[in-house]
C-alpha cells in the first residue's frame, strides 16, 4: 500500500510539473531577427507576458553599430511580407539592445506580426533586421 501511495505522489508531482512548463512556455516567445540588405545584423527578440494586454520586448542584436541609434517597430504580417505601415513602435537600438513594453497582449502579437530593423531614422526605408514572432 505505501509503494502504491509514494507511485502516486510521484505521478502527481511530475504531473504538475509538466503542467507548470507548458504554462511558462505559454508566456513568451521569440523572433530570431536575420540580416537584410547585407546588414551584417542578427540577434534575438524576446517578448514576455507582462500583464493582460501588454508584452515585453527584449532585442539584443549583433553586429549593430556602436553609438549608434536604429529604429525598430512591430509590423502586421511576415518578414516576407511586412506591412510597412507599422503597428507598434519600439525603443531604438543602441549598442546592440532594445527594450520596450508594448500594449499589446502577447497572444495577439503571436498571430501574423514580425519585428523589423531599420538602419537609421535618416534612412528608415532601409531594413536591417527582420523576424518573424513565433511560440517559443
Amino acid at each position: 500500500m505505501v509503494v502504491v501511495g509514494r507511485f502516486f505522489a510521484l505521478a502527481l508531482g511530475l504531473l504538475l510539473l509538466g503542467a507548470t512548463s507548458l504554462t511558462l512556455a505559454a508566456d513568451s516567445a521569440n523572433a530570431k531577427l536575420q540580416p537584410q540588405n547585407s546588414s551584417g545584423e542578427s540577434g534575438t527578440a524576446t517578448l514576455t507576458k507582462s500583464g493582460a494586454n501588454q508584452t515585453k520586448v527584449v532585442l539584443e542584436v549583433k553586429g549593430a553599430p556602436s553609438g549608434g541609434s536604429q529604429p525598430v517597430h512591430i509590423h502586421k504580417g511576415t518578414c516576407a511580407k511586412l506591412d510597412p505601415k507599422p503597428a507598434y513602435p519600439l525603443s531604438p537600438v543602441v549598442n546592440g539592445k532594445s527594450e520596450t513594453v508594448v500594449n499589446a497582449s502577447l497572444d495577439s502579437l503571436q498571430k501574423g506580426y514580425a519585428i523589423n530593423g531599420h538602419k537609421s531614422a535618416q534612412d528608415v526605408s532601409t531594413y536591417v533586421f527582420c523576424g518573424d514572432i513565433s511560440n517559443m
